[in-house]
């Protein structure tokens, strides 16, 4: 039985990263004799899904050169979908593959146009079911003002030909920072930030403390078929560019934003849809970071059964973090967050909860060496929340132009998708998969 336990211990070890020679000279032999030291191994050791550590492998992908904005999307079948632009002189195209065996398929071409508004926080996204892609979004400019746009959703049922605006104001203001996700069979829910009450336009995010022209947070049920269903406010002041996250919890759907108080506290909240509708907004924590402008550095979500992650950024008290926090239940409440940068961070946020009850959050991290570069970093946790292996995955550009690294997971793997920029300032996608 004992010599049982010290194999466990090796194996744990191994994947812990702890120095196995170090802790027998402090008599672990003896530690192991013991009934508690026995239940604490085999607890550590039933933490790590075997003794495989992940390997990060490049994966050729299936983009144009000058291409960019990358978003990953897991279906219910397991799928892994990612949507993109390229540029055609003038015009910007939304393209958009699937991944099988480790291998891209060719690219389908969704829309194009030359009046889209694409920046490189609040860009076009894909969303699949049963193993298809369902509906695609992109922001549509008003013409007279550069920040009016509206969100423009199209089905795949008509072959991305029908094409609707989930809002209803009619009003030329914002609408954007878009988070979709499949509701039922025949129906999807849509979330984005709506600027209805900022008649100024994007002027109107000068008017500090007067929540009556603050951004709103709303939502949409629509069908395959592009009927609307349902639209619903969710919060009626909420910071004016960071993006939203959403997914589908075991009693319905859950929605992660920063919020924005009158004070100008500008932490992350969560909401949740019900058969009784939007549950009030609550905070994950209280970080209670002041700035009077948005940092345009939303959270993201995800979930496995009642386990929920959300990671965020946030530079309360003039310290930038990445923190994380989990919920054991659906979201209704989280426990104090862990931070996982390593002292320079600049946000841009994933996560993704495995079944195997590891989970995986990236971000970029600053070059300390030349801030003009940054670290695509990625850290894998137990599910006790110990570090469990850190990558760099890449070294690229900090600045706006490489926009938002993603990562999404299929059967316990990950799947990464940036964006690099050359010398010449011309934008590439690259992925990879942690197997």
């Amino acid at each position: 039985m004992r010599l049982q336990i010290l194999r466990t211990l090796y194996k744990t070890s191994k994947i812990l990263g702890w120095k196995v020679a170090s802790l027998c000279s402090q008599k672990v032999y003896g530690f192991v004799k013991s009934s508690l030291g026995i239940c604490i191994l085999l607890s550590l050791a039933s933490c790590i899904p075997g003794d495989q550590m992940y390997t990060l492998h490049s994966i050729t992908n299936p983009t144009a050169p000058e291409s960019s904005l990358p978003r990953l999307f897991t279906d219910n079948t397991d799928k892994i979908f990612m949507s993109w632009v390229e540029k055609n002189g003038k015009e910007t195209v939304l393209l958009y593959s699937s991944l099988k065996n480790d291998i891209w398929s060719k690219p389908e071409e969704i829309s194009r146009s030359s009046d889209w508004f694409v920046n490189w926080a609040d860009f076009p996204s894909v969303i699949a079911q049963d193993g298809k892609a369902i509906s695609a979004h992109w922001l549509k400019k008003i013409p007279g003002n550069t920040y009016s746009y509206n969100v423009e959703v199209a089905s795949a049922k008509s072959n991305w030909n029908d094409v609707v605006t989930p809002h209803t104001d009619n009003t030329a203001t914002e609408h954007g920072f878009v988070s979709m996700v499949p509701h039922s069979d025949s129906t999807f829910l849509s979330i984005w930030l709506d600027g209805r009450n900022m008649e100024t336009g994007h002027g109107g995010h000068d008017n500090y403390g007067d929540l009556n022209t603050a951004m709103t947070l709303r939502s949409a049920i629509l069908t395959h078929d592009l009927d609307l269903l349902q639209e619903a406010e969710i919060d009626a002041s909420v910071c004016e560019c960071c993006g939203t996250s959403a997914v589908r919890v075991n009693d319905g759907f859950l929605v992660a934003f920063r919020n924005r108080t009158s004070e100008e506290i500008r932490d992350i909240y969560v909401s949740k849809l019900t058969s009784e509708g939007w549950s009030k907004p609550i905070s994950v924590h209280n970080d209670n970071w002041y700035i009077a402008a948005c940092p345009v550095n939303g959270p993201s979500l995800s979930a496995l059964d009642e386990k929920v992650a959300v990671a965020w950024y946030t530079a309360a008290n003039d310290t930038s973090k990445v923190l994380l926090s989990f919920s054991e239940n659906s979201g209704n409440s989280f426990a104090e967050p862990i931070r996982v940068d390593t002292g320079l961070p600049l946000g841009r946020v994933d996560v993704q909860v495995l079944a195997n009850g590891l989970t995986f959050v990236s971000w970029l991290e600053r070059n300390p060496d030349d801030r003009s570069k940054a670290y695509f970093m990625v850290k894998l946790l137990s599910g006790t929340n110990q570090v469990i292996q850190e990558f760099k995955v890449a070294e690229i550009s900090s600045s706006r132009s490489t926009g938002f690294p993603q990562i999404t997971s299929s059967n316990n793997q990950l799947v990464l998708a940036w964006t690099e920029l050359s010398e010449d300032e011309s934008r590439q996608i690259k992925t990879a998969i942690l197997k």
